[in-house]
Formats: structure tokens, sequence, C-alpha cells
């Protein structure tokens, strides 16, 4: 295996450099958590030869299939007399900010307008769940679609992520592909790394909702130069006049771990029963482990942000992760002569 296509341009431009024979290092990181595919590599200086600018174009196949296609962001020259250069691919668009108030629309229909907006070129999986509309005042396309993403995961149980193919924006559906090959003991496999952890875990959940007695504020009269000044006393955050309504839940593994408590507070018009259903869905989602688990294995190209793929590590089992599909979060692909991958896959106990 080995790259066959590794070539750039500037736009304006007619001259296509092809940099295979003086690149090296070259990683490529594909990632669900929202931000754009990277690519990263070293180009050596040579006398009368390719000077990578920003904005130039890149393209890159492995042994014949399409990896990448984007911009260059980030250019670095160093003593050792080479680049080290930054591309993203069309996701990198998606970090635009914009202020928009979105109607009551689909999760595609929102995707689609942020990507006409962005400016790229885009597909989308047809989604059903029609989301409240919405007003999303300075924000970037990610975070307004993230938004939305979990609005829908939420209702309707579905989950989606965002993707580059070959220039393209994707709004998918996970698993986008099911991997057909076991990462595994005796599997392409090199490595792994599990942990579990209580450290972002709460099993108290306390939601306060701070009460202010409106009072008249003092003010009193001072001669300045001749002058008189009005000075102004607050009665902010004086204790004679706040309180707090809070509303708390507790859960079984206190007894376990100890009392790990958080606390939010309220939106100012809610009423008890609304602060108790909000203490009770963030008791759910915070009231347990997390878990994590990083893989190294051979390379292989269907191994991306948003694909899965079945796990059978023995010694796992021994652990209770049974052999079973994993979702892979995030992919780093490390192309040399030992072509291999890292990932962070997502894990469900």
């Amino acid at each position: 295996m080995s790259i066959t296509t590794f070539a750039t341009r500037t736009p304006g431009s007619k001259t296509l450099w092809d940099l295979r024979e003086i690149v090296t290092d070259v990683k490529w990181i594909t990632d669900m958590n929202y931000s754009a595919g990277t690519l990263t590599f070293k180009l050596v200086e040579v006398d009368e030869g390719y000077t990578p600018h920003n904005g130039d174009d890149i393209w890159f196949r492995w042994n014949g299939k399409k990896i990448f296609k984007g911009k260059v962001f980030n250019v670095k020259y160093s003593d050792d007399e080479a680049f080290d250069v930054t591309a993203y691919d069309s996701l990198r668009y998606f970090k635009n900010q914009d202020s928009l108030v979105f109607p009551a629309s689909t999760l595609s229909q929102r995707f689609t307008t942020v990507a006409k907006l962005a400016g790229v070129k885009h597909k989308a999986t047809k989604t059903a769940y029609k989301i409240p509309a919405e007003v999303c005042d300075s924000k970037s396309y990610f975070d307004m679609l993230k938004t939305s993403i979990t609005r829908v995961r939420r209702a309707t149980g579905n989950h989606y992520f965002l993707a580059d193919n070959w220039g393209v924006s994707e709004l998918r559906k996970y698993p986008y592909k099911k991997c057909n090959f076991i990462l595994g003991d005796k599997s392409l496999l090199t490595g792994f790394s599990f942990e579990k952890s209580i450290d972002d875990a709460a099993n108290v959940v306390r939601i306060i909702k701070e009460n202010k007695k409106k009072k008249s504020r003092e003010t009193s009269t001072a001669k300045t130069k001749g002058k008189k000044t009005k000075a102004t006393k607050s009665t902010t955050n004086d204790p004679k006049n706040t309180s707090y309504t809070k509303t708390t839940v507790a859960g079984d593994s206190v007894a376990i771990w100890g009392k790990l408590q958080y606390i939010e507070k309220a939106k100012d018009k809610a009423n008890a029963a609304q602060m108790k259903q909000r203490a009770k869905d963030l008791m759910k989602a915070k009231n347990k482990q997390t878990f994590s688990l990083t893989l190294k294995a051979l390379g292989n190209t269907n191994l991306v942000a948003g694909n899965s793929v079945p796990v059978q590590i023995k010694s796992l089992r021994q652990i209770g992760f049974g052999n079973k599909y994993a979702l892979i979060k995030k992919a780093t692909h490390n192309f040399t002569v030992d072509y291999n991958v890292e990932l962070e896959m997502r894990v469900v106990m």
C-alpha cells in the first residue's frame, strides 16, 4: 500500500503539483465531535519547487482510494528546511458564525440551510422529526447543528453526525457503515487501553432558584467641588433579601461512591414540577461511570469516525466488555510504511 495521489493547486493557477516524492508524516484525523477532518503532513523543501500557501487545494488518495479533499489552513517553516502543513476538509466552514432564526423544521432542513450559507457542497440523510422553532444568536454552524442533533436524539433515539466525503459535507445517521472484519487479538489489533471513571459523575443533583426581595435603592447626596452628586447603594446579593428554593434528587450510588453533588440554576419561570423533572433528567445522565476504549491497529481506510467495527478481545471480556460492535468516535490514521490507526471508541456497558 502506498500514496497514489498527493496533489495540490493554488486557486486561480493552472499548475497542478505532484507532491508524492516530497511528502512525509501524513496523518489524517476524523472526529464525530463537531470538528473538521484534518490532514497534516511535512514537505521537504526543494529548489525551484512547490511552496505551500494557505488556501491551496489538496487531494490525497491511498492505494487508489479517495481519502481527503480540502484546503491548506496553516503552514509552518522551520530550520530543518521543511514545511509542516495543516489542511481541513469542507466541515471547517461550519465553524463560521451567524445569527439565524429557525422555524419549526427538520434536522435535514436545518443542515441544508447552514451548508448553503457556509458555501459547501452538501448531502443530507432525510429526517422526519420537526424541531421546535429556535433563535441562534452569534453561534457557529457546528453549535447550531449540535443543539438540533441533540434534540432529535432525545425525541427519537436516532443519532446523527457530520462527515466529509471528498469535499461534500454530509449529515449521516450512525453507525454509517458496519465494518465486515474484526478488530481483536488475532485480527489487526496491535494494542488497546481501557478506562472507567467516576470523575465527572454526580449522584446528587440539586436545582436551585434564587429568590430576591425587591427593595428600593438607598441614595445619598455628596458634594464634589461645589457640585451635588448622587451616590447609589445597591442591595444586590444582600443576604437579607436573598433566599433559594431547592429541589434535590439523589441516586443509589451515594453509598458506594460517596456524595458527588451537581448544582444547576433553574430558569426564572420554572415551577416546582419542572425543577423536579430537570433534576431527574440530569441524574439519569450523570449518575454513571464513563468508559473509554482506545484501540491501536493495522491501518484500514474503513476505520473512520461514525463507522462501527466488531471488537473481540479476550482480556476485555474478563472485565465485562463482551464481543460486540463498537462505534468509532475518532480515528487517527498514520500513513507510513507501517500504515497504522488509533481509534477512540464509544463504549456502552
